[in-house]
């Protein structure tokens, strides 16, 4: 029994990021425990926090109120999870509370339990039914069989075949019926294989095997379509036998609808699955059952893997490589990272799965420190699709001005025709790119964000927007700088492409997934079950359309400009190009149909896009590595960013080299530090922005230096007041 305790108030605030002291009253000693959750009294308000630390040390200075109330008999964080918060703290360079307060189940809730599952019979003719004697009514059920080929009992109900006439059809040879699962929808849920393919069983194995040696990180690089799904759910089964629970990641709940689908219909096991949504007592109550052990498996977006299983066995991060497993917000942290530190302090196995692994996954593997699986062929029977590289400078030689080049108007064209469907993918939203002035160049940018604004179709002369303030204004008719009349728009958006595919294809039904789009709520999971269910010929969209994608009739993925990715100013570039036309083209074709992508681009020699095209993992690795290492880019070393933000850009621009000058004092011998210089958006929502750009190999000892001297600058320097420091320790993107 203690007197104090600790604790961490659940509420984003920066007055709120550190630990208050409370006290503990004598009838709720016996009780309390460290990570339950509790009442206490904060500036006459009753809020929730989490009992971190437990003593008898009286505080300084002040006298401690009284915690009001436990509010789980159960603590909701176990000592591991408390562990985890203070590693979390040190490594990326946040207060404790930080920590804590991402691992809280704020903005996360329980979407339903698995959802009730039905069976359906399918009936199809006997490899014997010809030595069945038919009577007339059999006549017509083999004539509509053998046409059909197999159809399900409410069809054959429907066409007159009772029941009772079909299990007799049955007894007598002439049918086979098959159960299949479906929904409470009625939709038909994937069928499970019959037999995992040796490729399966053979990583399988070796994951088993690493489970019960050294249990590293295992690395499971499956081409798209290659089944590592089904290899996710045998695992997940093991570790339920076991009596273990398993995290299942994805990268976006929204956009891996049908990884949920799959995990909630086959498992037939328990499953909360978590993303925003749901009311603050909602969301509590499935983090304690969780904590309670309900769930053998708990699936959710990037801070699920905080859910507090207190038997956890398995950690599966689906599509490893995604940038939204990378927090952009304080803490910054990687739920890779995170996941890897957290199997070590339970024990449990880490299993990472992509189609395009990031380099530093690749090369952790390739220095043992990863172990490392491979599915080389997809499960079904259609092959890899085929790739076209469309130079479009050669278009243009050809007189071709069009965003669609005459090949991709073609297969469009074939597609339609085929009843198939098709997706289109580019990396900007909007009906143009940016409206400039012809004659002095000028564009137009947000006045509160050194960005161009970008124009939507919207009402009769449409509107320019921010993409980060939101800010919407009417296009000018004159040039603000010049005065010129001469002011267009320039530049493709998805909003555009949809319109021009409407236009060229007039019997075509397009839909959109963007940001845009999808800011209506629920409007991507509609957008998913039209296409799935045939109610939609093209899919026009950004990133959104390249994950978690996965439809019978797909046969066309075609990426409109691929120079919009190469060209972005990230050192990632070439990699998420790479990434994003593989995962694209891996869309088209599944089960018993090939596929075929296009790529459209004016730099068809860019080895991102050219091993693309080829299916070349390696070459474009073994590229890329040798990139990195001339400039000094992981995994040969560590990067730490340090982004400064102020409303005063001349104090901002001070306050940078001010922090580079205590740097140099404080960081090793020998780290290189860039900068500092404008980030590359240098005003977003009238805030200046400068960065500096820390490279060192030893991470720790870097961030040590960068935290000192952080320190030093806000005790040494007279700040405004409105000054920002953020510090990302292994960023995933320089904007």
């Amino acid at each position: 029994m203690s007197d104090y305790v600790d604790v961490i108030i659940n509420r984003k605030s920066e007055a709120l990021d550190r630990l208050f002291t409370y006290s503990v009253p004598p009838h709720l000693r016996s009780e309390l425990e460290q990570g339950m959750l509790i009442a206490v009294p904060f500036h006459g308000q009753k809020l929730e926090g989490v009992a971190v630390y437990l003593h008898d040390e009286e505080p300084e200075g002040f006298e401690a109120l009284d915690i009001l109330d436990i509010l789980h008999e159960r603590p909701l964080f176990s000592d591991e999870l408390l562990r985890l918060s203070a590693w979390m703290s040190d490594y990326y360079l946040c207060s404790r509370a930080a920590a804590l307060q991402a691992m809280l189940p704020a903005g996360m809730s329980l979407s339903g339990r698995a959802p009730r599952i039905y069976l359906r019979d399918h009936y199809r003719l006997t490899e014997s039914w010809q030595s069945v004697r038919p009577s007339p009514r059999r006549q017509s059920l083999i004539e509509l069989l053998h046409e059909a080929g197999e159809l399900s009992g409410e069809e054959l109900a429907a066409a007159g075949f009772g029941r009772d006439f079909l299990t007799a059809c049955v007894k007598a040879g002439l049918l086979n019926r098959e159960q299949r699962r479906v929904d409470e929808t009625g939709n038909l849920l994937p069928p499970a294989p019959a037999s995992l393919s040796p490729e399966q069983e053979q990583v399988l194995s070796a994951i088993r095997e690493e489970q019960a040696a050294a249990n590293r990180p295992f690395l499971l690089h499956g081409v798209t379509g290659s089944g590592k799904t089904e290899v996710y759910l045998q695992l997940i089964r093991e570790q339920a036998a076991q009596g273990k629970q398993s995290i299942v990641l994805v990268p976006e709940i929204a956009l891996s609808v049908q990884m949920v689908d799959m995990l909630l219909a086959r498992l037939e096991l328990p499953v909360a699955v978590l993303h925003s949504g749901l009311k603050g007592s909602e969301r509590r109550h499935i983090w304690q059952e969780i904590a309670e052990d309900r769930y053998p498996v708990v699936v959710g977006a990037r801070s699920a893997v905080f859910a507090p299983t207190p038997s956890l066995g398995l950690i599966i991060i689906d599509e490893a490589h995604e940038t939204s497993y990378k927090q952009d917000n304080n803490p910054r942290f990687h739920a890779v990272t995170v996941a890897e530190k957290r199997c070590e302090f339970t024990g449990a196995s880490l299993v990472l799965g992509s189609a395009t692994p990031g380099v530093e996954q690749s090369a952790a593997a390739v220095n043992k420190r990863y172990a490392y699986g491979t599915l080389r062929n997809r499960y079904f029977a259609a092959p890899l699709p085929e790739v076209e590289v469309v130079d479009l400078r050669e278009e243009l030689r050809q007189g071709n001005s069009s965003i669609f080049s005459r090949p991709l108007q073609q297969a469009i064209r074939e597609t339609l025709e085929a009843k198939d469907q098709a997706v289109l993918f580019l990396n900007r939203r909007g009906y143009y790119q940016h409206y400039s002035c012809r004659d002095c160049g000028v564009s137009i940018t947000c006045p509160h964000c050194a960005v161009a604004m970008s124009y939507h179709e919207e009402g009769r002369n449409g509107r320019l927007k921010c993409h980060y303030c939101g800010r919407s204004i009417a296009p000018p008719a004159l040039c603000p700088t010049c005065g010129s009349r001469h002011i267009r728009k320039f530049g493709v958006g998805t909003q555009r492409v949809a319109m021009e595919l409407e236009k060229m294809f007039p019997e075509a039904r397009v839909l959109r997934l963007d940001s845009d789009v999808t800011e209506e709520r629920g409007r991507h999971e509609q957008v998913y079950r039209q296409m799935r269910e045939g109610e939609a010929d093209i899919l026009v969209g950004t990133q959104m359309v390249a994950k978690g994608l996965d439809f019978p009739h797909l046969t066309l993925a075609a990426v409109v400009a691929a120079d919009t990715l190469l060209n972005l100013p990230d050192w990632r570039a070439g990699e998420r190009t790479y990434q994003l036309i593989t995962q694209l083209a891996g869309r088209a074709g599944r089960r018993d149909k090939q596929g075929r992508a296009l790529i459209q681009t004016y730099t068809p020699e860019a080895p991102p896009i050219r091993c693309a095209a080829a299916g070349d993992y390696r070459a474009f690795y073994l590229w890329e590595m040798e990139n990195r290492r001339l400039h000094g880019y992981p995994p040969y070393t560590h990067l730490i960013r340090v982004l400064l933000s102020s409303e005063n850009r001349l104090a901002c621009a001070e306050m940078s080299r001010a922090f580079a000058h205590y740097l140099r004092q404080t960081l090793p011998e020998g780290a290189e530090i860039c900068g500092p210089a404008d980030a590359p958006l240098a005003r977003i929502k009238d805030r200046w922005r400068r960065q500096l750009i820390v490279k060192w190999p030893a991470v720790e000892e870097a961030a040590g230096g960068v935290d000192r001297a952080r320190s030093l600058l806000l005790s040494r320097e007279k700040a405004p007041r409105d000054l920002l420091v953020a510090i990302d320790v292994d960023p995933f993107g320089m904007m």
